[in-house]
């Protein structure tokens, strides 16, 4: 039995190394400056079968006033929209 998610929505992201975290993403040809990070948390799951395998770190922001959960796929090393929440 394998898992299909949904393909979330791909963006960009600029990481601050030094911070170890996002400080802004391009989400519908808009630039988002992240305002602050609310929270982290980490997926690992799957380790026991490569195609049931995920590895994802997340970050719920505010940007703009809203809130949004940005995931990085550690795998395939991609960012992506989870959600957003307002």
């Amino acid at each position: 039995m394998t898992r299909k998610d949904p393909d979330p929505t791909r963006i960009a992201v600029v990481w601050d190394r030094r911070q170890r975290r996002p400080v802004a993403f391009v989400w519908r040809r808009r630039r988002y400056r992240v305002e602050r990070v609310l929270q982290t948390w980490v997926i690992q799951t799957g380790w026991w079968d490569e195609r049931l395998r995920t590895d994802r770190r997340y970050f719920r922001v505010r940007a703009a006033g809203r809130l949004f959960d940005l995931g990085f796929d550690r795998l395939t090393r991609h960012w992506f929209l989870e959600k957003s929440l307002g």
